[in-house]
């Protein structure tokens, strides 16, 4: 008989971020389902049971915190990790990890450092440690929680879309694309990173003018 297909469902908001990580989870096998709904969460944890559930804290129409709540009253065991680009302080996360939460991650997402996260979960291995360290930015220290919450998300976008080039053509999956039709994907992706970095001097103009 073989082996179970592994079941993740990505519940965010941003559409950029379910893609980076369906894109990224579906080649190697495992099942991914998406929502940006918070309630369709719940109803889509009782039907496909996932094994790990990655949910944002920002939702469409109640808050990751909210969902959360709800699904341990009728769920105790599906495991889940908290994705977010909020900033929280070390009392606030201690508070949501509280809630029955196996990790807490902060956005931007660096999808090889979540994979060894969900290998490790998924494995029942000891979870390895989370190098990056965020914290709560005050509004007198230059960037606001807002702003720091677009460059984050701004700056995951960049480095997904590059990470998913790059991982396409290691694993040959534009095998049959010619060089003209590369050169076409990649500039593309240069106009993406472009208009994203366009976007994050923006946001930050902005806070500077506030």
């Amino acid at each position: 008989m073989g082996q179970k297909q592994v079941k993740i469902l990505v519940v965010d908001d941003e559409p950029d971020i379910r893609e980076f990580i369906t894109s990224y989870f579906g080649r190697r096998g495992v099942e991914v389902s998406t929502t940006p709904s918070g309630k369709e969460f719940l109803s889509m944890v009782r039907v496909s049971k996932p094994d790990l559930v990655l949910l944002d804290i920002k939702l469409k129409d109640i808050s990751g915190i909210e969902a959360l709540k709800l699904l341990r009253e009728f769920d105790k065991e599906t495991k889940v990790v908290i994705v977010t680009g909020q900033m929280y302080s070390e009392a606030e996360v201690k508070k949501i990890r509280a809630l029955g939460v196996t990790e807490y991650l902060n956005k931007p997402l660096v999808l090889e450092e979540l994979n060894g996260i969900v290998q490790s979960i998924l494995g029942n291995k000891p979870l390895p440690p989370i190098k990056r360290v965020y914290k709560r930015v005050e509004i007198d220290g230059g960037l606001r929680q807002e702003a720091a919450h677009q460059l984050a998300n701004l700056l995951g976008i960049i480095r997904n879309k590059c990470e998913n080039f790059t991982s396409n053509l290691e694993d040959h999956v534009y095998k049959d694309k010619t060089d003209k039709e590369l050169v076409k994907m990649s500039a593309s992706i240069m106009k993406d990173i472009i208009e994203t970095v366009d976007r994050a001097t923006e946001v930050i103009q902005e806070k500077k003018d506030a």
